[in-house]
């Protein structure tokens, strides 16, 4: 077994621990909820920082022993910097696992409090299950890359690309990120090396690690609300831009949308969770495509401009159909759609605009 498959085994009992255990209930008020969401991921973020202190320390008080080491008279520059870079990844593996089952703790407890159904959050077997959606984001994964509802996300990605991404996938999420420290911190030795003792700038660097990790978490933990929070708002969104039932929708609209779902896709090349949630409510897409007039596409438009704004980061790809998506609808229609889906996943605000 890889890796990566025992550390998925590993987070998954980590959440599922937690969604028997804790002690947190569901809170029907969305007002109450929304300040409980907001301290939790909080909290998160501090234990972040505090993690990247005390390994930064950890390191430091290694590169003071060995300062201070009458033994390490003889060692020599890159005998240092073996040792310290030993001493850098068992630091930032443990930190790292730290905060791989803080945030998924983090984001059972949330659960709980969004009285998301416990068969949902016990439900494993699937590879778009709550907890795989969840351990995705903990390891910095956007979405899915397999084919589903007939889209294949890498359908675009060409053969470089396709060669890449397999090289790229060899390395690891868990390893790449635990190297990504251990070389800034060799940068750092390089930059500054000759003119302050090792020592020194072990403790200059506190402050950056502290940084990255509450910056990290912050991040994270935005995602993670908002694959939570889409369990209840993605049919809300539907029933608020469609009140008509998705039933009743014209085949010039539902061919818009679901062509609209695809670009975004390929575009970004992976299924984010709340996406697999869209194309579960609309169905199979309509054998034949009908042309959509102005109204049903502007109707497309700001539905799609709203489950791009639900879908986590949007990477660099995404940008130029955003911005293809808001000309359409114009800066401050736009406007509004993003604050309107922003609220409801930060603030649990109701979706309450008319869209028609």
């Amino acid at each position: 077994m890889s890796l990566k498959d025992n550390l998925r085994f590993w987070a998954i009992g980590q959440f599922l621990d937690t969604v028997m255990d804790s002690s947190e209930q569901a809170i029907t008020d969305r007002l109450e909820a929304d300040k409980r969401l907001d301290l939790l991921g909080r909290l998160a973020v501090l234990r972040a920082g505090l993690s990247g202190l005390i390994s930064g320390l950890l390191v430091v008080g290694v590169a003071l022993f060995l300062s201070a080491w009458e033994g390490s008279e003889g060692l020599s520059g890159w005998g240092f910097i073996v040792i310290l870079t030993i001493a850098s990844s068992i630091t930032t593996v443990l930190e790292l696992m730290f905060l791989y089952r803080d945030s998924l703790s983090t984001a059972a407890r949330m659960a709980k409090i969004l009285n998301i159904p416990q068969s949902e959050l016990e439900e494993v077997d699937l590879e778009n299950s709550i907890p795989h959606w969840l351990i995705h984001a903990a390891l910095g994964a956007p979405g899915f890359h397999v084919e589903m509802f007939g889209i294949d996300p890498l359908a675009k990605i060409g053969k470089l690309g396709m060669l890449i991404r397999k090289v790229l996938k060899k390395v690891g999420v868990f390893a790449s990120a635990t190297m990504f420290k251990v070389i800034l911190r060799r940068m750092w030795f390089r930059l500054i090396g000759r003119v302050a003792t090792r020592a020194v700038v072990e403790i200059v660097q506190l402050p950056i690690f502290i940084a990255l990790n509450m910056f990290g978490m912050h991040s994270m933990m935005s995602d993670m609300r908002s694959r939570l929070v889409g369990h209840e708002l993605t049919p809300k969104l539907v029933q608020h831009a469609f009140p008509e039932g998705l039933d009743l929708l014209e085949p010039g609209l539902l061919s818009a949308l679901h062509q609209g779902m695809y670009e975004q896709i390929t575009v970004a090349r992976f299924i984010h969770p709340n996406q697999i949630r869209v194309l579960e409510l609309l169905g199979e897409p309509p054998e034949e495509i009908s042309p959509s007039s102005e109204v049903q596409q502007r109707r497309a438009n700001r539905f799609l401009l709203a489950t791009f704004s639900m879908s986590g980061k949007n990477s660099p790809r995404c940008r130029r159909l955003i911005r293809f998506l808001e000309h359409q609808l114009g800066d401050d229609e736009a406007d509004l759609v993003r604050e309107e889906i922003h609220d409801a996943i930060f603030d649990l605000s109701p979706l309450n605009r008319p869209w028609i």
